[in-house]
């Protein structure tokens, strides 16, 4: 085990980096997944069961990995999906993901839970950026992001539609890091031991939804906000035509 980004060379050395580096809650928060985790397993089995085939002899002088996804140019074919309470993970959160898909000019997402406001990555960060909208009962606050995004120039939106409820997270459940909070005593020390985390927590600006954070309950914590967002805002009548709606409202390709 090491303790240097610089050492990284794979995926599984930043997985076991990013274990050492957070408490225990924190990282089985963003490295698990709902239930058995059987969806998980088999979206990284189908990455490697990708066969890449070389053409030799082209000349590699001139290499262009470049695409377009979603009508947007990206220098590699692959982008930065949306995920939420980033700045749980990292102090810099949204912003650093943001930056980071400049220097490699990819695109990033943002989720509706984002601890970076639109109009705040919109003036830092000039790289395709999409927003994930969750949709919700009030067709007021759905009108709101999806102003927000076209005042402040995101490229494309992706509606969930799959999460009208919170995941089973079973790792959470035996961890603790659940709504409301019943940390293990193995988790409580997990963050004791991590000082570096709960300096930064500590220390750097307090956090919030920033995109909600005019909708969501006032007076509680930000979990116990998070907990209410899932189970009393999210619209659980979804339906194509709502969906067709948005996408009328949004008025891009």
């Amino acid at each position: 085990m090491f303790n240097s980004i610089k050492k990284c060379h794979n995926f599984e050395d930043f997985r076991n980096l990013a274990k050492k580096r957070l408490p225990s809650p924190v990282f089985h928060y963003i490295d698990g997944a709902a239930d058995d985790e059987v969806t998980y397993r088999r979206n990284t089995e189908a990455y490697e069961n990708c066969d890449l085939v070389p053409n030799v002899l082209t000349g590699v002088k001139d290499i262009d990995m470049s695409t377009t996804i979603m009508g947007q140019k990206i220098d590699m074919p692959i982008y930065c999906a949306p995920t939420a309470l980033q700045r749980l993970f990292h102090p810099d959160g949204e912003i650093g993901v943001g930056l980071a898909a400049e220097k490699f000019g990819t695109m990033f997402g943002v989720s509706s839970l984002g601890t970076a406001s639109i109009q705040e990555i919109s003036k830092l960060i000039s790289t395709p950026k999409l927003f994930q909208l969750y949709v919700h009962k009030d067709e007021g606050l759905n009108n709101y992001l999806i102003d927000q995004c076209i005042e402040h120039n995101f490229d494309t939106m992706a509606i969930t539609v799959d999460s009208s409820v919170g995941g089973n997270r079973e790792r959470d459940l035996y961890t603790g890091f659940t709504i409301p909070l019943n940390l293990s005593l193995k988790s409580i020390m997990s963050f004791a031991t991590h000082p570096a985390w709960a300096f930064n927590y500590f220390t750097k600006p307090k956090w919030e939804l920033s995109n909600l954070n005019k909708h969501v309950t006032e007076g509680t914590n930000l979990m116990t906000s998070v907990g209410d967002y899932f189970t009393k805002m999210l619209d659980r009548s979804l339906s194509w035509k709502k969906v067709e709606d948005i996408n009328k409202k949004w008025g891009k390709p």
